[in-house]
């Protein structure tokens, strides 16, 4: 409620020209995941949404028509804005109004410059909506926007507020994990380490020429690609931490936490790369200099048949279920923590 200073608030809490702003509609504003975007509901309100908005904020602004008629009870708080010239009688007005509902906060705009004969200026006028026992906040600039939305609600609450809606979000990160993890193991396969360019970097003969050892060339080959897992440790990092800002990311250190990871996705990986039987006996080194006949070697019916297909299939299943299971393993023991540091704090169930 109040005068144009509470357009001026929205544009500067929105970040946008306030000519954006239609103050002839119903304004709500929301929470959005986008800098800015506006629609019109179906009942003719202006709805305008931004992510500067702290979480499960709403803010709803009537027209000067229907202010009078305003309806506060479905509302936490109500705040009216007034700028110079200060102690207007429609601010009056909304004073009696509002006599009867406690959560009202008077916002002074100090957003022009005051006139020196005014006689009425903006220290005078807070010294008397507080001798009438009324909550003042002076609305200066942008660090200023917090206050007002959060002028009803300790500190605490919107702590709390803010770790549940982590929480929750990082619940539902864990939950879609599996989903999640398909897509990204199909973007693999078309270009990336699943891929059939992966597969020749690692069988290709470049990588066996002059060794006596077909399976140990390529275990020393695959784990030099493989590792360090930079598209599984960034996938993790999107899961969980996914900015740096996030509340996993100001629990834990986030560098360390995939090295970590990096060493033990490292581990079981090289852990599967025993040579099997089949494969472990030596081959001539003057054999691979001949890319022919290391052909030969490897075909179907060769003495080394078809050993590149078995070691990319361990490559492969790796992939699929145990670097997938790791990953998973270390998400759910995150979310574990979190929720114990959570339950501790402020009884989140």
């Amino acid at each position: 409620m109040g005068d144009d200073s509470r357009f001026i608030f929205i544009s500067r809490l929105l970040q946008i020209p306030i000519e954006e702003i239609d103050g002839a509609k119903t304004l709500i504003i929301r929470r959005g995941e986008k800098i800015f975007s506006q629609e019109i509901s179906g009942e003719g309100n202006l709805i305008l949404s931004s992510y500067f908005l702290p979480p499960k904020t709403e803010i709803f602004l009537p027209t000067y028509s229907d202010e009078i008629n305003f309806d506060t009870e479905n509302f936490d708080n109500c705040a009216i804005f007034e700028m110079f010239p200060f102690g207007k009688e429609s601010t009056e007005n909304f004073a009696r109004l509002m006599k009867n509902y406690p959560a009202t906060l008077f916002v002074m705009a100090d957003v022009e410059d005051e006139d020196e004969d005014s006689p009425v200026g903006l220290d005078a006028i807070k010294k008397i909506f507080l001798k009438k026992n009324r909550d003042v906040l002076i609305f200066r600039d942008d660090e200023d926007i917090l206050k007002v939305l959060h002028w009803h609600k300790p500190l605490a609450a919107d702590i709390v507020d803010f770790l549940r809606e982590e929480f929750q979000e990082m619940y539902t990160r864990v939950d879609e994990f599996y989903g999640d993890y398909e897509i990204f193991l199909s973007e693999q396969k078309i270009d990336g380490f699943l891929s059939a360019s992966a597969k020749n970097k690692i069988t290709d003969f470049s990588v066996v020429r002059g060794q006596n050892h077909i399976w140990m060339s390529y275990r020393a080959a695959a784990l030099n690609f493989f590792f360090p897992a930079k598209s599984l440790i960034d996938f993790y990092r999107c899961t969980l931490y996914q900015t740096e800002n996030s509340l996993a990311a100001m629990i834990w250190n986030v560098a360390a936490d995939c090295a970590k990871l990096n060493e033990k996705l490292y581990k079981k990986f090289e852990s599967l790369l025993k040579t099997p039987k089949k494969f472990q006996s030596l081959v001539n080194s003057g054999e691979m200099y001949s890319e022919h006949m290391y052909r030969v070697l490897i075909r179907p019916g060769g003495r080394f048949a078809e050993i590149d297909k078995v070691f990319f299939s361990i490559c492969e299943n790796f992939f699929k279920n145990d670097a997938r299971e790791i990953l998973f393993s270390e998400l759910k023991a995150h979310y574990k923590d979190l929720k114990k540091i959570l339950n501790d704090r402020t009884k989140i169930s």
